[in-house]
């Protein structure tokens, strides 16, 4: 019971500290890929995010008549001069779909288009354009048109962002302002005559060039404004001139964040989602990755070969303490029970030794002091080989045992007469028997031989003799039948007796062992265990039956040849 408490604690114990690890392992190989996401979203989100403000940043220092198809350059000299606009050929930059500029009038124009000039748009896509422009009017204007009316002021309402403003010299406003009429003629439109209660318009201004104009221009900042059909990435800024305010800006394109992201993502699934966090790459827009299915898949094979690998290491460890344990427990209960057999062996030896020793002493004691009837000598004499043959044969099963347990018993098994040997043990054994007060009755045909060693088959009928007249005892019919007889292949010698039989046939041939009542005769219990040993040495078999008569019954087969 300790040894099994004992295993089962160390056990459970580890069995418990065990699969918590298996756990965590688990845990940690399922959340790798996913964290794996989660740090290469951190850092494309990074990268991304740089991009965005590096452009928002270049962008932040174009001039507000950039947006324009013609422009007129301050720096340059105050004549009447255009050219096409850096934005007129199209976005530079892949990550802008399309610049566009609305009035207060929620008129659009972008600079790659020229309703005016046609000549001056962009020809290579001037479908994508228009229909860039197009969207732009229908989804965006509404939103970010400014409030209608002549200003320099950037209303607190429509922006919070930083406000700059910037001087110009008049005649650069003006040809800002008429960029079309100025490519056609070379000349300044001629000004009609102001109303008077109108000072300070563009007419007027420009009929000096030392007049200055302030222009305000906000900072770009970032909006998430619905776009053909999904949320879009737009900058915007508000731009405020004596001739009213405009609202400029861009939009990011998707397509190509989408594949920007989906070359840098490697294996993982990339995906732009609107929240807040730290994978945001702009006010509003997050970037999620999701781990590759098959590094999922390939995390889920490595959780359970791990949960597999501790089962089988548990079971194997667990099965090896539980056979270690079961040997242990064996090992003491089979060394409990070799000390009971030993103590069990030295009484019972003692009183076997006890009772031929007492009848040698006792007979001798007489022949030595001429006591008793002196013409019973002779029968004294008999009676002490007796004694001496009785304890011989006890002292030769011991020593035959010994032999056993050694494991160096041997016999010398030859092909001889064994009827001759059965009578002569017969003749050996009747003196004893007779004077015990039991017959022997030998039935064996004439000429009968078989295989078998002459010392080993007398240890056997011995035995069997000796046992069948012990246990016959205060029966009626003593008779013990000695016969042998041809069975073929083999021959039977079989010894009977009439006496109450034996009640535990299983523990026969079990050295110490005896199949009969505690009030039987004592004995040492090898006997039978010794006898089947010879027998299965000479190739033959020793086993028991209940006889024809009732009693007992053991038939030794030996081989014929």
């Amino acid at each position: 019971m300790l040894v099994t408490a004992l295993v089962a604690a160390l056990l459970a114990a580890w069995g418990f500290s065990g699969w918590s690890d298996v756990r965590a392992r688990q845990q940690a190989a399922l959340g790798a890929p996913v964290h794996a996401a989660d740090e290469r979203a951190a850092d494309l989100a990074r990268e991304l995010r740089g991009n965005l403000d590096g452009l928002l940043a270049r962008e932040g220092d174009r001039p507000y008549f950039h947006y324009q198809n013609l422009f007129h350059d301050p720096r340059a000299s105050e004549g009447n001069s255009v050219a096409p606009s850096p934005l007129a050929a199209g976005p530079g930059d892949p990550l802008v779909l399309g610049y566009f500029q609305i009035d207060a009038k929620d008129q659009v124009t972008t600079p790659t288009l020229n309703d005016e000039v046609p000549s001056l748009s962009e020809p290579t896509h001037v479908a994508e354009h228009k229909a860039f422009r197009d969207a732009v009017a229908r989804e965006l204007s509404a939103a970010l048109a400014p409030t209608s009316g002549p200003t320099v002021a950037i209303h607190e309402h429509h922006t919070a962002a930083p406000v700059q403003h910037v001087e110009v010299s008049a005649n650069a406003y003006a040809q800002n302002l008429n960029g079309n009429y100025i490519y056609e003629n070379n000349a300044m439109p001629t000004p009609p005559k102001p109303p008077s209660t109108t000072t300070h318009t563009t007419t007027t201004i420009v009929q000096s060039d030392t007049v200055r104009v302030t222009v305000a221009v906000s900072a770009l900042e970032w909006r998430t404004l619905p776009f053909q059909g999904a949320p879009a990435l737009v900058a915007v800024r508000d731009v405020g001139t004596p001739d009213g305010a405009f609202a400029q800006g861009f939009v990011v394109d998707r397509t190509t964040v989408t594949s920007w992201l989906a070359a840098h993502a490697g294996d993982m699934v990339a995906t732009l989602a609107q929240g807040t966090g730290r994978t945001e790459i702009a006010p509003g827009w997050l970037l999620t990755i999701a781990p590759n299915p098959r590094a999922l898949a390939a995390a889920a094979v490595e959780a359970h070969a791990i949960e597999h690998g501790f089962i089988v290491r548990f079971a194997l460890v667990g099965s090896a303490a539980v056979l270690l344990a079961a040997l242990i427990v064996l090992l003491v209960a089979r060394a409990e029970q070799l000390a009971r057999e030993r103590s069990q062996f030295a009484a019972s030896a003692a009183h076997e030794l006890r009772t031929p020793l007492a009848g040698l002493q006792l007979y001798g004691d007489m022949l030595a002091d001429g006591l008793g009837d002196p013409d019973k000598a002779r029968d004294y004499a008999r009676r002490m080989a007796e004694e001496a043959a009785r304890l011989g044969r006890v002292v030769s099963n011991v020593l035959g045992f010994s032999q056993l347990e050694r494991g160096n018993l041997s016999v010398d098994a030859q092909l001889a007469p064994l009827t001759d040997t059965l009578r002569d043990l017969a003749d050996r054994a009747q003196p004893a028997l007779d004077r015990a007060g039991a017959a022997l009755a030998l039935d064996t045909p004439p000429d009968l031989r078989a295989r078998f060693d002459r010392d080993a088959l007398t240890r056997i009928v011995g035995n069997l003799l000796d046992n069948a007249e012990k246990y016959t005892r205060g029966i009626d019919d003593r008779t013990i039948d000695l016969t042998a007889r041809d069975c073929g292949d083999r021959v039977e010698v079989v010894v009977a007796d009439h006496g109450p039989g034996v009640r535990e046939p299983d523990a026969l041939f079990k050295p110490f062992a005896r199949g009969v009542g505690a009030d039987a005769p004592a004995g040492l219990g090898l006997g039978l265990a010794l006898s089947r040993s010879l027998a299965r040495a000479m190739g033959g078999e020793l086993r028991y039956r209940t006889g024809d008569g009732g009693g007992a019954a053991f038939v030794l087969e030996l081989p014929r040849a």
